[in-house]
């Protein structure tokens, strides 16, 4: 978004507000690639894991960078931690301060590290450079930082809290250095990359220094007020368009490390005027596993899902989020106290916050009266990052430690005009990449087999949710490592909208003692089929010290995004392209999509014949009333008007009621059940409460007006 004249106030000039807010964003995207430049780590140079920002002497935020969003909370509780705590002590140029505490520093886990520099405009503090990555160690039980198996925080990573200075006065503080090095398990990559956030740190300093010495310390502070208040308006003016009422949802946790279980991730969303409220209480208490989630994550964990459907177009500041207030009890899942362990709480339960959003914010843009605001209604994206760390020695004697950035290839959910993103990431990753196969293979002992889309993860509807991937891989110049590996998607799944139904979970698997290196020997590709092993093992949801052996192959996927409208109401055609593009089955294209082919192409009067035959089944009869020729995508979420709740796609009345839930005809059947008749792979629950799949049907003309995942009342926590 360029900067409106109309939100401009009176002795203001636009031109001069655009310019210094883009110079804004410009500087935080050039100490983005400083860091990258200066890093060696993978998980920087190749996934983007970090963010960068500038704050004002308070933390409040001058500019963010578009990297990993749920940093926002994150970055701005370090920010304001570390003022808070520092006060009235002596600062001075090229400072440097490090943390990465989940509990008392707002990290997302203790691998995202903070390295924090005051900026000085003449003897004047004007403001603190930001830069935060996940690093690939921080020491703890675990390699990599994510520990399944921690019971408390203090086994999951050195913390590091808010006041730890790193630098004074441009040079290392040596026994910080020291002590640093002394507990994490590559030292040398540690080091490389905090000195790698040190000069992100240091051209943001160069650059906002020039900035004001161009525009003027007065103006500068002025001008950046200015915009902090348009971004705010405009925000304003989007939540205004939303129906105003009382939103309730539920997303859950799955597994917390040690027991199979789910837990309660509740929302009520509040939204009166140009003001919404997030309410979490009713969430489950902390747990001793590491699935907690921090409080500044769950700040970025609801602007990660806010920003891009109320924000898409307005550059990120303080103001973006002044219109949300955001509530939690202390001591609950999403706001937990020491000594709960919090090393995997943005990626399952932050990532459950951001899909809990989502659904919220459909329910209230479903009635809008603004088309603008309606069309922002999307599929539940698959999130939640599907993880595989592993960790050993070389055969040259070498000790590595590989956090597999892979994880990040989770379908994205589809929008009313358009399939959701292939590998698109999570919702937070606004830059999401995945790695070269070539750049692993090359920097770590692994040889891929396959790296494909998961078309078993496809969240079918009129249009598709985005398929996430599946790879494997073998043991290349190692005879063994320990793996840790979590997959929070793989019971609870995304959710489609307006007849979508969910996309796939995600999940690993090791084949033991197969035939891979006889394969590679002899010539032959070693394919999914010719590929035999004494036998295949699903892995736990999270688990840790797992070993991999030479004769081994580890397999992961990664969950697909939801679905948007009845299957039935997509193009064919486009179903014909898919199926020949390999990612939709011939079998799902004939019983999910209604479509018939011959030799390829549509058969037009059979296909009409089958969807009518589909719509019956979902009645247990014949329809009453026939759905329109070239219904839209979007015509199976139910509209409102001044008579009721009604089916864009045949016209049909569905109530009059406030809920019109309560009046159609709903289908209740356990999700992996169902979903695997769908051809779409979800792990089965073995245990109490089920996860189930719902199935709201038009009881007039068939249409599937919206499918949800929901968790029986019962034992969940």
């Amino acid at each position: 978004m360029t900067t409106n004249s109309s939100y401009v106030p009176a002795g203001y000039d636009p031109v001069t507000l655009e310019v210094l807010r883009m110079r804004l964003d410009s500087i935080v995207e050039e100490m983005g690639s400083a860091m990258i430049r200066s890093s060696g780590s993978p998980v920087i140079t190749e996934s983007g894991d970090f963010n960068t920002a500038l704050f004002d002497p308070e933390g409040k935020i001058y500019s963010y960078s578009d990297f990993v969003q749920f940093h926002i909370g994150s970055g701005s509780v370090a920010v304001q931690n570390l003022v808070a705590e520092i006060a009235g002590e002596p600062l001075y140029p090229g400072d440097a301060f490090i943390c990465n505490d989940p509990h008392t520093a707002g990290s997302a886990h203790p691998p995202d590290t903070n390295v924090i520099s005051p900026i000085f405009y003449g003897e004047e503090l004007i403001g603190w450079a930001q830069s935060q990555a996940h690093l690939v160690d921080v020491g703890g039980m675990t390699p990599g930082g994510f520990a399944p198996g921690a019971y408390d925080c203090y086994s999951e990573a050195l913390r590091l809290p808010p006041g730890v200075k790193v630098f004074e006065r441009g040079k290392p503080v040596e026994w910080v250095r020291r002590v640093l090095l002394n507990n994490v398990r590559v030292p040398t990559l540690f080091w490389n990359d905090v000195r790698s956030l040190v000069a992100s740190n240091n051209t943001g300093i160069r650059r906002l220094c020039g900035t004001v010495e161009e525009f003027g310390l007065e103006q500068f502070r002025d001008h950046t007020r200015v915009n902090f208040e348009i971004a705010e308006r405009v925000v304003r003016e989007r939540i205004a368009l939303l129906a105003d009422g009382v939103y309730t949802a539920d997303e859950w946790t799955e597994h917390n490390g040690h027991v199979n279980e789910l837990y309660r991730v509740h929302c009520t969303m509040t939204k009166s005027g140009d003001q919404v409220t997030m309410d979490f209480t009713g969430s489950s208490p902390q747990t001793d596993g590491f699935i907690n989630l921090s409080y500044g994550t769950l700040i970025g964990s609801v602007a990660s899902a806010l920003v891009p459907i109320l924000a898409w177009d307005v550059p990120f500041n303080e103001g973006v989020m002044t219109a949300c207030t955001v509530l939690a009890e202390r001591g609950s899942l999403v706001n937990p106290e020491p000594p709960a362990p919090i090393s995997n709480g943005h990626l399952t339960t932050g990532a459950r916050v951001s899909r809990l959003v989502t659904k919220l914010l459909n329910e209230a843009a479903r009635t809008s009266d603004s088309e603008l605001i309606r069309a922002r209604t999307q599929g539940v994206w698959a999130d939640s990052w599907t993880g595989g760390i592993s960790a050993g020695t070389r055969d040259d004697g070498e000790y590595f430690v590989l956090f597999n950035m892979d994880g990040g290839g989770m379908g994205t959910g589809a929008q009313p005009v358009a399939d959701g993103l292939d590998c698109g990431g999570m919702m937070t990753q606004v830059n999401n990449a995945l790695p070269d196969v070539e750049m692993n293979e090359m920097l770590y002992p692994v040889l891929y087999l396959w790296k494909r889309l998961n078309t078993a993860s496809v969240g079918h509807g009129a249009h598709r949710g985005g398929h996430g991937h599946e790879f494997a891989w073998t043991l290349h110049g190692a005879g063994e490592v320990t793996q840790t590996v979590f997959a929070p998607n793989a019971q609870v799944v995304a959710d489609g909208f307006g007849g979508g139904y969910s996309g796939g979970g995600s999940g690993h698997a090791v084949w033991r003692a197969s035939n891979v290196n006889r394969l590679i020997d002899e010539g032959i590709v070693p394919t999914e089929h010719a590929l035999h092993s004494a036998d295949r093992e699903l892995l736990e949801i999270n688990q840790q010290g797992i070993a991999i052996g030479a004769e081994d192959v580890f397999v992961q996927w990664v969950a697909g995004g939801g679905g948007y409208g009845d299957p039935l109401l997509r193009e064919p055609a486009l179903v014909a392209r898919d199926v020949a593009d390999g990612y939709v089955t011939e079998s799902a294209a004939v019983d999910v999509y209604g479509v018939e082919l011959a030799d390829g192409a549509v058969d037009g009067a059979a296909t009409e014949r089958r969807r009518a035959a589909l719509r019956a089944e979902r009645l247990g009869g014949q329809p009453t009333r026939p759905v329109e020729a070239g219904a839209k995508a979007d015509s199976s979420a139910p509209r409102r008007d001044t008579q009721g709740w009604y089916c864009p796609a045949s016209g049909a009345r569905l109530s009059t009621g406030e809920d019109w839930r309560a009046d159609v005809l709903t289908r209740t059947s356990i999700a992996a059940q169902r979903l695997g008749e769908l051809g779409v792979r979800v792990r089965t629950r073995e245990s109490e409460p089920a996860v189930l799949l719902e199935e709201l049907i038009s009881p007039s003309c068939g249409t599937l007006l919206e499918t949800r995942i929901r968790v029986a009342e019962g034992e969940a926590r």
